[in-house]
C-alpha cells in the first residue's frame, strides 16, 4: 500500500500538562485486540478537508493524543496505584500524537465488497487489512511498550475510482467500540460544518474514567475487599480463568502470560480455574464469513424464541449463531457463550452516551450441545436473556469492588477461545450507528468492524435500517471445518 505521508497530529489548542488514570475496566482490556473500523465512502471529502477537520475535532479529545502508560506502583496506594494500572499523560511536548496516514490504493471500491451467496460472503481474502494503519504499532500492541507510540492511528485512502476509506485503530482501554462511533461520529460532524464552510458544532464527549470507579460499592482504596461485596459478585455468571494457573499445554506464544510477576508474587494467596488450551485449535486454518440476516428472517427467529419466553430480537439473533456453531462443532456437555456486555446504561446513574473508555465485560451463558442438537432456540435465548438480565445497577457496583482489588486487572479472563466457547460482541447502537457516519457528501457505500481472526469471535452490526428488525450483519472466522458446517446449516 503506498503511503504518501505519515504525520502526527495534536489539538491546535495549547494543553496542559494532564495525567488520567484509566478506569478499573480500561485496564482489564489492554490485551485486547484494537478497537478498529473501516468506512468507504463512493464519493468524500478531500484529504484536506479531512485532515482540517480532524485537527479541530482532537481540541475536544486532547487525551487521544497523549502518553497511554502504566501508573506508578505503589503497594500501599490508592487502586490506581495498584500492579499494572494504566494511566493517560497529555499535554506533553513529547506526546506522541494522533497517527495521520494518507495513501493510495491501485483497488477499486468492489474489491472490498465480496459476492455475496444467499446472503453469505466468504470474506477471508478481502484486503480490509491495507485500509488499516499496521506499520507503526499502538501503545501496549504487545503489553510491554509504549514509550513514544500513538493511541489512535487513522488512515485515509484514496482508491483508483476515487472511492475515499478512512480507517481507525485505537487502543483498546481508550475507546472501546461506541467510544470510536462517538469521536467518528464528531468529527463527521465538524467535516460537515467545514465543507459548509459553518461554525463547527461544539463536541461534548465525557473523558472521565473514575466515574466507573466510583460507582464501585465499598471503599476501593481500602487495603483490603469486602468478604460480603467479594461473595456477591462471585455470584455472578462470569467466567474467571486464572491465566497465572494455566501454564499446562499453553502454546508457547502465550507462556509469558501464565508467569506470576516477580512484583506481586508474594501476594498471591490462592489460584481460580485453569484455562483448558486444548480446546482451541489455534494452528487451524481459519475462515471468515459474512452473514446478512433480512428483517423477515429475524422476526421469524424472534417470533420462535418469544414463545417459550419473553426475549428480545437481539437475545434469538445470538442464540441462533450459537446454535448454529455448537451443532457444526459436534460436542457433548457443557458450551458457553461469552456475551460483551456495555456499563454505561447499566449503572445508576447512567453514564452519558459520550462517555469514552472501555467500560465493557464479557458474561457467561450456559447451554447444553443437546439443546443446540434438539434447537431448543427459545431455552437458549431465554438463558441469554436471564444472564444479561443478572448484570444491573444492584450487581454492578459489587462486581467493579472485586475487579478493583485483582492483583492485575488482566490475571482473570471472563472469555476464552476455542470449541466450548463462542465470543459474541454487538456494535448494535440505539443513537450512534456505524452506517450514519456523514463526512458532507454522504453515508459509506461500505462499513467494516476489523476483529481478530480467531475461531469463534463473532460481531454483531446493522446492516442497514435501525431498528430491532432491520437486517443485520454477522462477521465471524471459525476453522475452515467448522465454517463449511455454518454455511451448510445456515
Amino acid at each position: 500500500m503506498p503511503v504518501v505521508t505519515r504525520t502526527r497530529l495534536f489539538p491546535r489548542s495549547p494543553q496542559k500538562l494532564t495525567h488520567t488514570p484509566l478506569s478499573i475496566l480500561d485496564c482489564r482490556v489492554v490485551r485486547f485486540a484494537p478497537s478498529a473500523g473501516i468506512w468507504i465512502f463512493k464519493d468524500a471529502p478531500s484529504v484536506e478537508e479531512l485532515s482540517v477537520s480532524l485537527k479541530i475535532t482532537l481540541d475536544a479529545y486532547p487525551q487521544l493524543s497523549g502518553q497511554l502508560q502504566w501508573a506508578p506502583y505503589i503497594p500501599n496506594g490508592d487502586h490506581t496505584q495498584r500492579f499494572q494500572r494504566l494511566m493517560l499523560a497529555y499535554g506533553a511536548p513529547d506526546d506522541p500524537g494522533v497517527e495521520f496516514i494518507i495513501a493510495t490504493s491501485p483497488r477499486s471500491i468492489s474489491s472490498f465488497a465480496g459476492s455475496p451467496v444467499d446472503g453469505c460472503t466468504d470474506a477471508k481474502d478481502l484486503p480490509f487489512a491495507e485500509l488499516i494503519g499496521s506499520t507503526t504499532p499502538l501503545a501496549f500492541h504487545d503489553v510491554l511498550t509504549y514509550a513514544g507510540l500513538p493511541s489512535l492511528i487513522i488512515q485515509i485512502t484514496t482508491l483508483a475510482d476515487n472511492s475515499v476509506a478512512i480507517g481507525l485503530k485505537f487502543a483498546h482501554p481508550l475507546a472501546d467500540a461506541q467510544s470510536m462511533f462517538q469521536f467518528t461520529s464528531d468529527w463527521a460532524a465538524v467535516s460537515r460544518a467545514v465543507r459548509r464552510h459553518e461554525p463547527p458544532p461544539v463536541l461534548s464527549p465525557v473523558f472521565d474514567p473514575l466515574l466507573i470507579d466510583r460507582a464501585a460499592a465499598g471503599d476501593i482504596d481500602a487495603p483490603s475487599p469486602s468478604p460480603s461485596i467479594i461473595e456477591a459478585a462471585r455470584g455472578l455468571p462470569l467466567h474467571r480463568y486464572d491465566c497465572w494457573n494455566s501454564q499446562l499445554n499453553c502454546p508457547p506464544f502465550m507462556k509469558s502470560l501464565t508467569t506470576v510477576p516477580p512484583e506481586v508474587a508474594s501476594a498471591v494467596s490462592h489460584f481460580g480455574n485453569q484455562i483448558d488450551w486444548t480446546n482451541w485449535e489455534y494452528t487451524a486454518p481459519v475462515s471468515y464469513y459474512l452473514v446478512e440476516f433480512s428483517p423477515g428472517e429475524l422476526r421469524a427467529m424472534w417470533e420462535e424464541a418469544n414463545s417459550f419466553s419473553r426475549v428480545s430480537h437481539l437475545d434469538a439473533l445470538l442464540a441462533h449463531i450459537w446454535n448454529l456453531v455448537i451443532r457444526a462443532r459436534k460436542f457433548d456437555g457443557e458450551c458457553y457463550l461469552d456475551v460483551t456486555i456495555g456499563f454505561r446504561k447499566r449503572l445508576n446513574p447512567p453514564l452519558p452516551t459520550s462517555f469514552l473508555g472501555s467500560p465493557i465485560i464479557s458474561i457467561q451463558v450456559t447451554a447444553t450441545a443437546q439443546d443446540a442438537i434438539d434447537h431448543k432456540l427459545g431455552s437458549m435465548a431465554a438463558s441469554i436473556r436471564s444472564s444479561l438480565s443478572t448484570f444491573d445497577a444492584s450487581t454492578l457496583p459489587a462486581l467493579l469492588h472485586e475487579i478493583a482489588f485483582e492483583i492485575s486487572p488482566f490475571r482473570t479472563w471472563s472469555a476464552f477461545f476455542g470449541s466450548r466457547n463462542t465470543i459474541i460482541t454487538s456494535w448494535l447502537h440505539e443513537e450512534l450507528h456505524m452506517r450514519d457516519m456523514d463526512f458532507g457528501t454522504g453515508p459509506p457505500t461500505l462499513v467494516e468492524a476489523v476483529m481478530p481472526s480467531f475461531d469463534g469471535c463473532v460481531q454483531v452490526m446493522e446492516a442497514n435500517a435501525r431498528g430491532p428488525e432491520g437486517k443485520k450483519h454477522i462477521e465471524g472466522p471459525s476453522t475452515q471445518e467448522i465454517s463449511t458446517l455454518l454455511v451448510q446449516d445456515l
